[in-house]
């Protein structure tokens, strides 16, 4: 029997018998044991760890669950909500609270008068029922009909919160709530985002580091003492706070904190660690800077310089830090020659050089008491000296985030997507970190350049990953039970997820292809290489699935983290418009760095060396970095998906 992969449209005059086996062998392709992303792909399922405790979905009785699917169907909207009505007045208490539950659900679906103040007071006369999570998840969707995202945060903050949150109300809510934080209050944003940590153990590190860069110093006072965090959480939103003021300089903030936390946890580790901060004075260092102002990549230089100006002028302790530039010419002889300049000099710090050769040349040279902090993105140079420290944007560093992420997702089995140039290296060491967690990369599709119709390399990728040992056992059952019948059956793929080594241009070209060749409804996953300013050319169709690696600043609306804003409104003050460039970007976060470590903690030497190495890292524009033994910045990027044609946090 030859099979093919698509389902056909079964004759009517089938017999009964026939009919009834045919559609047990069909549900049987949809109801074998499936792969792990299809199985655990729910915001729930990836959850791990969690400290909150969910309970099981409430069951629902029969008949109301009956007159819903009706209600879904089409059916007469007022004689469901009849029905609902003459239930409640039943003899059986429980079948009477979901009635009028129900009841008010219908009406906020639907729009109708007075639905609010419906369901508000039945949530009032049933304030234990298991419906409660579910009646703030309707009422949230009811405020976005009045388009107040703001109020629906609220009611998807008060589901988190509830004790009798399930599993499959999670999944409702994370679906929803990340693409209101850009436009909500900083109050109902950052109330969502403790609740989120609060919940998703996973991702718990990047929704508290997204509620301390929102927070106001009023808004972290106030969490830290109203009890709306846990014993547990308290400590780390505390400690990613302090760190954030303390990184845009402000001292006074730190030592608020410092003294709250000290107060309300004394023994804590992160207490200690405010304390220290807050203690530290500020002190004169002189920062050292060597970029290529002159020559072949003298623009990319100057990007740099005017970032790292912007970092100093924004510090209000500037006047304690001396600034000795130095122009390595673009060229190693003359990185050789700024670097002994610098030296000479006694400075504290060096930021630079920029290019790699740049950096090679200057290592045997290094000084083991003065940090280089070098924006190159050959991070296996950092290896060769305990004074070289890499600070980077490179995607290439961002593999391992991303193999990790979608191991911690349930994908055991990948396929890689790519193209030629950057693309091919950045899948060889995607294929290769995905591999050494103990995955498996089933295919490697390398897009023909030039094309803009992949479809038929996007079919062969479907047919080569087809599953043709489950495909094996419907041919066999179907000659037992349809002998005589031709059909097309359509199999689920034998993957888990895609890994997109591409720019988000090609992504937004490639997703619709890939929903035609019928890989739909599988994890998409890639780098910081998709905010090309393309990822939305098609408003994020197919997207929904998909998770990249990005930086805070390229994400940010005007409502959002508060030092972002203020950066790109002195940068507009200063050249004129807020495009600031990457580079430029990871300069400011690098000389912030250079001058809190030096000036601001007045560190020196060995115990500059040794903090740079610090395991909390450091708050940065351009995403959380931490060095690493060997000195490479470990990005411990944000990751965002795609909801409502908007980019926004995933967790």
């Amino acid at each position: 029997m030859l099979w093919t992969r698509y389902l056909p449209t079964l004759p009517a005059a089938m017999p009964i018998m026939l009919l009834a086996a045919a559609s047990a062998l069909l549900l049987l392709s949809a109801c074998q044991p499936k792969t792990p992303s299809q199985t655990s792909s729910s915001a729930a399922q990836n959850i791990s760890g969690s400290t909150f405790h969910m309970v099981a979905a409430p069951q629902s009785a029969a008949e109301i669950q009956a007159l819903m699917q009706q209600a879904q169907a089409g059916a007469d909207l007022n004689t469901m909500i009849q029905q609902l009505e003459t239930l409640m007045q039943g003899d059986v208490s429980l079948i009477r609270q979901e009635a009028a539950f129900r009841r008010a659900q219908l009406m906020l679906e639907h729009g109708l008068p007075k639905a609010r103040d419906t369901m508000l007071k039945v949530m009032q006369m049933h304030q234990e029922h298991a419906l409660i999570p579910y009646a703030h998840l309707w009422l949230a969707r009811w405020w976005l009909q009045q388009d107040d995202g703001n109020r629906a945060l609220e009611h998807l903050t008060l589901a988190l919160q509830h004790p009798r949150l399930t599993h499959e109300l999670v999944d409702e809510v994370f679906d929803t709530g990340p693409a209101l934080l850009q436009n909500a209050e900083e109050s109902t944003a950052i109330a969502w985002l403790l609740a989120a940590a609060q919940i998703d153990t996973a991702g718990r590190d990047s929704w508290l580091r997204m509620a301390a860069r929102r927070a106001s110093m009023t808004s972290i006072k106030q969490h830290m003492t109203n009890g709306s965090l846990s014993s547990e959480l308290l400590p780390l939103f505390a400690l990613y706070a302090g760190r954030a003021h303390l990184m845009n300089g402000d001292v006074a903030g730190v030592a608020d904190i410092a003294a709250l936390l000290s107060t309300l946890m004394p023994q804590s580790h992160e207490n200690e660690q405010l304390q220290a901060w807050a203690s530290g004075k500020i002190s004169a260092a002189t920062i050292g800077v060597m970029l290529p102002l002159t020559g072949r990549y003298a623009r990319y230089g100057q990007q740099a310089l005017r970032g790292i100006r912007l970092s100093l002028a924004a510090l209000a302790f500037d006047k304690y830090i001396t600034l000795r530039i130095e122009d390595t010419a673009s060229q190693p002889a003359g990185a050789i020659k700024a670097y002994r300049q610098l030296a000479n000099e006694s400075v504290n710090i060096i930021v630079g050089p920029l290019l790699a050769d740049a950096t090679e040349a200057i290592i045997p040279y290094l000084k083991p008491a003065i940090p280089v902090i070098s924006l190159t993105g050959r991070t296996h140079l950092a290896q060769r000296s305990p004074a070289l420290f890499i600070h980077t944007l490179s995607p290439l560093v961002q593999i391992d985030v991303m193999a990790l992420y979608a191991w911690n997702h349930q994908a055991k089995r990948m396929v890689v997507i790519t193209t030629e140039g950057e693309s091919q290296k950045e899948a060889a060491m995607f294929t290769a970190s995905f591999e050494a967690l103990g995955g498996e990369v089933l295919e490697t599709l390398s897009l023909e350049p030039g094309k803009l119709d992949f479809r038929d390399q996007l079919r062969q990728l479907r047919f080569a990953t087809d599953d043709d040992v489950l495909l094996s056992e419907l041919d066999e059952d179907l000659n037992v039970f349809l002998p005589d019948m031709d059909m097309e059956i359509h199999m689920p793929v034998n993957f888990d997820a895609i890994y997109l080594a591409l720019k988000g241009q090609k992504i937004a070209l490639l997703a619709g292809q890939l929903a035609y060749a019928d890989i739909s409804h599988i994890p998409l996953y890639g780098s910081n290489r998709w905010q090309d300013g393309h990822l939305l050319d098609d408003r994020g169709r197919y997207l929904s699935r998909a998770r990249f690696a990005g930086s805070s600043i390229s994400q940010q609306t005007n409502n959002e983290d508060p030092a972002i804003r203020q950066f790109k409104l002195e940068y507009r003050d200063v050249w004129g418009d807020e495009n600031t460039s990457q580079l430029m970007n990871l300069a400011y976060d690098t000389m912030r760095i250079a001058t809190i470590m030096t000036s601001r903690l007045g560190l020196k030497k060995q115990a500059l060396l040794l903090e740079l190495r610090d395991q909390d890292g450091f708050p940065a524009m351009t995403g959380h970095v931490r060095f690493d033994a060997a000195g490479v910045g470990q990005k411990q990027l944000d990751i965002f998906s795609i909801k409502k044609g908007k980019i926004v946090p995933a967790g």
